[in-house]
């Protein structure tokens, strides 16, 4: 393992730095386009990714974002109907479900790297406190022309990943300060 200390200092910075960013753009564009991008996955995928690298399972864990990401709601759509084709809305939000789950099994790949099987458990507990919708709910949510409850259940999922990259770091920190 690489030795790096402050990995949760690090991820908490990446994290704020990112809020502060959309916090500027957002506002700037359209309510319809705001409206597709409900949250920001890019802490988080970062986060992992620096958490990967210091584990030295860095390229696995990019390797398999990218493949696992090739084939989510929104590049499917785009494939079908073309990339000026506007998005539905609960493509979009699926697109963010889609790229939750691959992050989901990621951390759990990560934290093992660091700390073995225990750790692994520890940040799945911590997952399954806030799982990521099913896909079959986002259809069901389009059809019923409803997603709220949904986005709020992806936005739980969203914090139960920072949450669950935090305490994986924190580790790391001990283990790399001891």
């Amino acid at each position: 393992m690489a030795s790096s200390a402050g990995y949760r200092a690090r991820i908490e910075q990446l994290a704020a730095d990112h809020r502060a960013q959309r916090e500027r753009w957002l506002p700037q564009l359209p309510p319809e386009l705001q409206a597709l991008l409900p949250l920001d996955a890019t802490p988080l995928a970062e986060g992992l990714e620096l958490l990967a690298d210091g584990a030295g399972i860095g390229a696995e864990v990019a390797a398999a974002q990218r493949e696992q990401s090739r084939a989510n709601a929104a590049v499917l759509h785009g494939r079908v109907f073309g990339r000026a084709a506007t998005v539905p809305l609960a493509t979009a939000h699926a697109a963010f479900a889609d790229g939750a789950r691959v992050r989901e099994r990621l951390i759990g790949r990560v934290a093992e790297a660091i700390d073995g099987a225990g750790l692994r458990r520890e940040a799945e507990a911590l997952l399954a406190a806030a799982p990521v919708p099913p896909p079959e709910a986002f259809a069901d949510a389009a059809a019923a022309g409803d997603d709220g409850a949904l986005l709020g259940a992806l936005e739980a999922a969203f914090a139960a990943q920072e949450h669950a990259l935090l305490h994986c770091a924190a580790r790391f920190d001990a283990i790399l300060d001891g």
